[in-house]
């Protein structure tokens, strides 16, 4: 059975913006699973600003769904915390509108989240590349396993997580926490990050929770790349924070976590020198014997920091780079 009510037992929230076809496609998906008979479900769309909102389609499903229309854009991570002051499930789920639920997956993580008593089930997913009307190419067609995530700081600072919607959240775990409305990109890490580093029992749940679907329509996530520096520092950030206030961050992690925070470096030295400097002095007051390894691919540059130190030999490439390529612009 699916209601809106003042109790049921997961909760779907879809933020949308611009994307009528795809959020048709990703309704039908959730909606017309016949595994979902006999449950209790509520979803929430949360329309932020579309340039033409989808009252007609969403009021084709009647009380299939609770809808949402935002006065002003303010950005997917908003957009879903709207739709977790309205939600009222023990669990939750996160879909994007452009995504497919996989036929019986959340019957499966819900019941595995009660038996286990779970605070977040880990499921597998898909990719894969769609045309103009979301039609599938199936040869691009690729799945994933849900990764091992114990000994979860570990695991965290080798980059393991799952994309939003491979993932169902016990409500009353997550507490107060909402997504951050100032990371615009790696929304996904930055969520998974902040839920599981709140200490909760995971369980992996095999099977394909959803199809992330790649197309060359409007994406919020579509940014240049110093955003994405930016945001990968604000949430490595916090996942420090995170394992120091809990006597988590011992001094292997500490030295991976220095190899982590070098990742995007040679961004910040092209256009955020300021923002470089500083992350250059957390990563050797981590690890004062500091020299990228794993981070870095390139063993010329691996070569140089050892010979000039990693600023210096950052520096370098950078002037070179800049020197082949007058009026270089953010990328």
């Amino acid at each position: 059975m699916m209601v809106s009510q003042n109790s049921c037992q997961i909760s779907v929230i879809i933020p949308t913006r611009n994307r009528e076809l795809l959020l048709r496609q990703t309704l039908d998906s959730l909606l017309g699973q016949q595994s979902l008979v006999g449950m209790t479900l509520q979803v929430i769309v949360v329309d932020d600003c579309s340039a033409t909102p989808p009252r007609e389609l969403l009021a084709r499903y009647g009380e299939q769904l609770e809808a949402l229309f935002l006065t002003e854009n303010v950005g997917q991570n908003r957009a879903r915390n709207a739709g977790i002051a309205r939600a009222t499930g023990k669990y939750l789920k996160f879909l994007d509108s452009d995504d497919i639920l996989a036929d019986g997956s959340l019957a499966r993580e819900f019941a595995l989240a009660e038996r286990e008593q779970a605070d977040i089930i880990l499921s597998g997913w898909g990719t894969v590349t769609i045309d103009s009307l979301g039609n599938h190419d199936e040869a691009t067609a690729r799945i994933f396993s849900p990764p091992e995530m114990n000994p979860l700081p570990d695991m965290l600072l080798l980059g393991r997580a799952v994309p939003v919607a491979a993932a169902l959240y016990r409500r009353s775990y997550l507490g107060e926490l909402l997504w951050d409305p100032q990371v615009l990109k790696l929304t996904d890490w930055d969520w998974f990050c902040q839920a599981a580093l709140r200490g909760g029992k995971i369980v992996s749940c095999q099977g394909v929770a959803y199809w992330w679907r790649q197309h060359s329509g409007e994406r919020e996530t579509q940014r240049p790349r110093i955003s994405t520096a930016r945001n990968f520092y604000r949430i490595l950030g916090k996942v420090e924070s995170s394992l120091r206030s809990s006597g988590r961050l011992t001094p292997p992690r500490a030295r991976r976590l220095a190899q982590y925070y070098y990742k995007e470096l040679r961004a910040l030295c092209l256009y955020d020198r300021p923002l470089f400097h500083e992350i250059l002095e957390k990563i050797l007051l981590l690890d004062p014997e500091f020299v990228p390894a794993e981070e870095e691919c390139q063993p010329y540059m691996r070569l140089l920091a050892r010979l000039l130190g990693t600023k210096n030999a950052l520096l370098l490439h950078t002037a070179v780079k800049k020197a082949l390529k007058p009026g270089w612009e953010e990328m």
